[in-house]
């Protein structure tokens, strides 16, 4: 069988995981509840079952008294592994967050907060994607939280929400699979793809500002003057700030050309918009690690000039939701 059929569910499976998630997305933290924890045999369980039918049968026709023993000895191990298993599950607490930044095409991570709040330990948890496919598989101890990744594709920019999130164990014998469905409610922004050929827009065409004049260097020290906001904290006059005289900046003056203006309207006609999208996701993702002073320009809104990481950081989320991608309002 190929992949692509393997990953495509039944029609049962799909009406099944249509009324398991029937309350998604799910608000944080998530608590398993009793009726949302579901068991059913692995094939070595059916094996192990219809083992038990032919021991039976034999039994009863043969009237073999350490047969009915063995046969209803291994039934009840049966039994005591299916409520261990689901016991695993019951009463786990799971939250779910981002975690770093994602462009797309590449992985986004998710962190998996497992809190066991009872005194029995949680072996072997099994944590899968909407695929099957596991990504980890952990002990959480007695009365304590771990802390798991997810890796989920990001192929598109705008907000990612993740798929089915299955929760899986097979302990203590293999012969019973325990698991349960999360769809938390948790988005990650993911940035547009960094690509594009086009050179840092220096001096060009209106698109950088500073051409052989004094601006923001750190050659020579100019002055103090009040903090501004955009302003670098690494300019911040700290001893200034303890002794009493309130955030000041260090200001310094240098022959240099770093303001640059990423103007979206600037770019090639010819280009289409995610490809513009993603030139200056690249430029300012460039300037961000140079710590170049930068001004932001889209059709529907105008950043900076600034160089912190929280300017930067509000460019990349603008070019994200430009258009509104993936359906929500900011």
């Amino acid at each position: 069988m190929s992949p692509d059929r393997r990953q495509t569910p039944s029609w049962w499976r799909r009406q099944f995981l249509r009324w398991a998630m029937r309350r998604a997305p799910e608000t944080q933290p998530i608590r398993l509840r009793q009726s949302r924890v579901y068991v059913l045999p692995t094939r070595a369980g059916a094996a192990m079952l219809s083992t038990l039918v032919v021991m039976l049968i034999a039994s009863i026709n043969y009237n073999l008294s350490l047969g009915y023993g063995f046969t209803f000895l291994l039934a009840g191990a049966g039994l005591a592994h299916i409520l261990h298993s689901w016991r695993t599950l019951v009463g786990l607490e799971i939250t779910v967050s981002p975690e770093g930044e994602v462009f797309a095409g590449e992985l986004a991570h998710f962190n998996l907060r497992l809190n066991n709040p009872d005194q029995r330990e949680r072996p072997a948890l099994s944590i899968r994607d909407e695929h099957g496919h596991e990504q980890a598989c952990v002990d959480v101890p007695s009365r304590s939280t771990l802390s798991v990744h997810l890796s989920v594709a990001a192929p598109r920019r705008g907000w990612l929400r993740p798929a089915l999130i299955m929760l899986e164990t097979r302990q203590p014998l293999g012969w019973v699979r325990a698991w349960s469905y999360l769809h938390p409610a948790v988005e990650h922004l993911v940035y547009p793809r960094r690509a594009g050929d086009l050179p840092m827009p220096f001096g060009q065409g209106g698109s950088a500002q500073g051409e052989g004049r004094s601006t923001g260097g750190v050659d020579d020290f100019a002055g103090i003057r009040e903090f501004r906001e955009g302003d670098s904290l690494r300019h911040v006059a700290w001893k200034s700030l303890a002794r009493g005289q309130g955030l000041l900046t260090k200001v310094y003056e240098g022959y240099t050309s770093t303001q640059l203006v990423f103007d979206y309207a600037e770019l090639p006609s010819h280009l289409a918009q995610e490809e513009r999208l993603s030139q200056m996701a690249r430029w300012v993702d460039e300037a961000r690690q140079a710590q170049l002073r930068t001004e932001f320009i889209l059709p529907t809104v105008r950043l900076g000039p600034a160089e912190d990481e929280g300017h930067h950081s509000n460019c990349l989320r603008q070019l994200a939701l430009f258009g509104n991608a993936g359906g929500r309002d900011d």
